[in-house]
């Protein structure tokens, strides 16, 4: 069998290579049109790679996500106050409980007990003995020093503060702090004018709205890592210096005295605070410095004020997922003794003397926050964080630092 060949016309091959040409054109342009319209789409959006990291950067140079370096979710310890800013136009409440326990008493960086106390610290005041000698021989008269005799075993602290900020500009924002303090003592009463026996136990409570403070942060620098501002408030003297607690005293009897001076709610001066705060944040790591200083400006109308104080902590933080993030802070800080004195605080006890105040404390905290705009809850963070002291030495005998407790809860508006 052969196989037979017929030849195809050569105005039909040419008519048949024309119509796969112009299919195969028609095809390329209706692809080149729908890529073209997906890229000014994706351009439109930013949802291109170029784009979309520009947008990152701008978002966390004006902290418009609220979670770059300075911003109010930016992973500063929840015992941090004045380490962050918000944008132009947006305002910031924060409010924050926090706790304090002391117990001991320290002389210097020794801790002694309340007897050593007693029988050992000369409280400033004489005792005047005239002794009869019987006879024809006259009246002996001793003069002999006072030890104190009433001695502080324990004092707790709770404070309510509420932060607000509003930012002016990107760079300045306009900050005002308000606060309620309760404040109570447990002291341990000496017999007699000398001795180490007990006679009992006294407590006194003092509460009410603390010194105000109001003032503004202005922001040195800011990058996609790193915030720098400075803060200047000025502490209003809101709370009293009058407040009264009930002793028992040596004799025995209860008497209502002025409180000491750890025990009045407010300062009654108008006082300087000046704050310096860094703060960084690259990845899932975080850190951050602050110096703050407390310095008051005259003498309250009682008579005292008390001493400067300077505080320096740093702190670093690490974000084990999206929206959590654990920190651990280190702080240390010192004040002088109050200078002068009111007239009406008076008694056998360390507090009452303006001495006994201030000195060097070194604390160390550790800290969780939990940051609400992963979990549906906008801009809000919550925090907590605790500690104690690795070091004090105290201008003594006065009671030393146990444990502290920060809480506190950030919303953005």
């Amino acid at each position: 069998m052969r196989a037979s060949s017929r030849a195809i016309p050569r105005s039909r091959l040419y008519s048949c290579w024309r119509r796969g040409f112009l299919a195969n054109l028609g095809a390329a342009a209706l692809l080149a049109s729908a890529s073209a319209a997906q890229a000014v789409d994706s351009s439109a959006s930013g949802a291109d790679s170029g784009h979309a990291d520009m947008s990152v950067t701008t978002d966390m140079s004006l902290g418009s996500d609220h979670g770059g370096p300075g911003m109010p979710g930016a992973h500063i310890p929840a015992g941090v106050t004045g380490a962050y800013m918000v944008p132009a136009g947006e305002g910031m409440a924060n409010f924050t409980p926090s706790f304090m326990h002391m117990s001991g008493n320290y002389i210097g960086s020794s801790q002694v007990s309340p007897a050593q106390i007693a029988s050992s610290v000369f409280s400033g005041q004489w005792m005047k003995m005239t002794m009869s000698m019987g006879g024809m021989m006259p009246p002996k008269t001793m003069i002999k020093p006072v030890m104190l005799r009433i001695i502080p075993s324990s004092m707790d602290m709770q404070m309510y503060m509420l932060n607000t900020m509003y930012g002016l500009t990107d760079k300045l924002n306009l900050m005002f702090m308000a606060s309620y303090a309760e404040k109570s003592m447990t002291m341990t009463t000496f017999a007699g004018m000398s001795g180490v026996a007990v006679l009992g136990q006294s407590s006194g409570t003092t509460y009410g709205f603390n010194d105000a403070m109001i003032g503004g942060a202005y922001r040195i620098y800011q990058d996609t890592i790193n915030h720098l501002q400075f803060n200047l408030m000025l502490a209003l003297p809101i709370g009293t210096q009058d407040r009264t607690v009930q002793m028992l005293s040596p004799m025995g009897a209860y008497m209502t005295m002025r409180a000491p001076y750890a025990m009045q709610i407010g300062t009654g001066t108008v006082d300087l605070v000046p704050t310096v705060a860094y703060s960084g944040i690259f990845g899932a790591w975080s850190w951050g410095a602050l110096y703050r200083g407390r310095f008051p400006l005259d003498y309250n109308s009682e008579g005292y004020q008390f001493g400067a104080a300077n505080e320096l902590t740093a702190w670093g933080g690490y974000s084990f997922f999206k929206g959590v993030t654990a920190t651990a802070r280190i702080a240390a800080s010192t004040q002088d003794h109050v200078h002068g004195a009111d007239a009406l605080i008076t008694g056998l006890s360390p507090p009452a003397n303006p001495l006994y105040y201030g000195g060097k404390h070194l604390d160390m905290f550790g800290g969780l926050e939990i940051a609400g705009h992963p979990w549906g809850f906008g801009h809000t963070v919550l925090g907590v964080e605790a500690g104690g002291p690795l070091y004090q030495e105290v201008n003594g005998p006065q009671l030393g630092r146990g444990w502290q407790l920060s809480l506190t809860g950030r919303v953005m508006f």
